[in-house]
């Protein structure tokens, strides 16, 4: 790494504070759970303490592996992930909640759809920055880039797992839109796209039951019982919250509240003030990670920073938005705080190779103020 350039630490601390923070929200979400399925309140708490610990040092590697190598290895990667996305319905370790998402491989399981996310990521910011010159061309620039992103958007989708599709495709939207490629492309690409889409919500019963009961919810129906329980989390903890282990809400009342709902969590034992801290910390990664985006030396860098930016922030935005009943129910975990693996593991080298292209970014000016005698 270039002694020249400095890792920025406002990118650092707040994945730090969450990561360090998640041990003890995870403990106190997870221990009833824990002690009723392994007689051990403490079993969920090591299991993340220990992913943690390997999360960060995750980190530290791949801050110090130069970005610019990914760039070498991106369609390898591209295509390592979509093969393991078309063989997740063969080798899937069966279906959870509904969805074959998963690979057993001896006793670990990951989920591919984490790792094709950010493998997607990886290969736009190659492509894009190899096809800058004539991204505005249909079938030379726009079209290559779009087949890929289709490809791995589908592949999640059919899994079914239609919410990360969706994050994934809008994240790539984005990287498109920050391109020289035509917005008209872009406008008849969704145009086309909108009919699919409605074809496959209504194919899907979930995603319609879904949306059925978190409009009743709002309509002032009781339906929704996961929504019900986290929105009453929230309600104990007030402004300053009930203190840390003193949730009501994971005693069994509220699904998930370890991984999908943890911030209701957070709500009910940190009050008001500690979901602004954790809204705060992601708005701080958020502003940090587009700086980084404008000011690094090179376009893989800079599509690369942003779309690892961008897709940090929308998880986590989701995540929030279905604590608090902004939008229906759905399985997205909130980056590095819920519980995980593969999730928690893969986020930490995006934070990692986000920290190592921070490290590039231009030399910002510094002002001198000269003193007058």
């Amino acid at each position: 790494m270039n002694k020249n350039y400095k890792i920025d630490i406002l990118i650092l601390l707040p994945i730090l504070l969450m990561m360090l923070f998640s041990i003890s929200a995870v403990f106190s979400a997870s221990s009833s759970f824990s002690m009723e399925k392994f007689s051990d309140p403490n079993a969920l708490f090591r299991n993340h303490a220990f992913k943690v610990l390997g999360g960060l040092v995750l980190i530290f590697v791949f801050t110090k592996i130069d970005y610019k190598v990914i760039q070498k290895y991106s369609k390898l990667i591209i295509w390592i992930a979509v093969v393991m996305l078309a063989f997740v319905f063969i080798f899937s370790s069966g279906p959870v909640k509904g969805a074959s998402r998963w690979i057993q491989v001896g006793p670990l399981s990951f989920q591919p759809s984490d790792f094709a996310k950010y493998a997607l990521i990886i290969y736009l910011s190659a492509l894009l920055a190899r096809k800058k010159d004539y991204i505005q061309l249909l079938f030379k620039g726009y079209l290559p880039v779009l087949f890929y992103i289709l490809l791995v958007t589908a592949l999640v989708a059919m899994q079914p797992n239609f919410s990360v599709s969706l994050i994934i495709f809008t994240t790539s939207i984005l990287m498109l839109l920050l391109t020289e490629a035509k917005v008209k492309h872009v406008f008849f690409t969704l145009l086309g796209l909108l009919p699919v889409g409605i074809l496959f919500v209504l194919s899907k019963g979930y995603i319609l039951e879904r949306l059925s009961s978190h409009s009743e919810y709002t309509s002032g129906g009781n339906s929704n019982y996961q929504l019900q329980q986290a929105i009453i989390g929230f309600g104990n903890g007030g402004f300053f919250g009930i203190g840390p282990g003193h949730s009501n809400q994971r005693e069994f009342f509220l699904p998930e509240a370890y991984g999908d709902f943890i911030f209701s969590i957070i709500g009910e034992e940190y009050g008001f003030i500690g979901t602004i801290i954790i809204v705060a910390l992601f708005g701080l990664l958020l502003y940090r990670g587009y700086k980084t985006a404008r000011t690094v030396e090179d376009d893989f860098g800079k599509y690369l920073a942003f779309g690892i930016t961008t897709l940090l922030t929308f998880y986590a935005i989701i995540n929030m938005s279905v604590a608090t009943g902004v939008i229906p129910t759905t399985g997205v975990p909130m980056p590095f705080v819920s519980y995980g693996g593969t999730a928690l593991f893969l986020n930490a080298m995006a934070a990692g190779i986000l920290l190592n292209i921070s490290s590039h970014r231009k030399r910002e000016a510094k002002l001198t103020v000269l003193r007058t005698a």
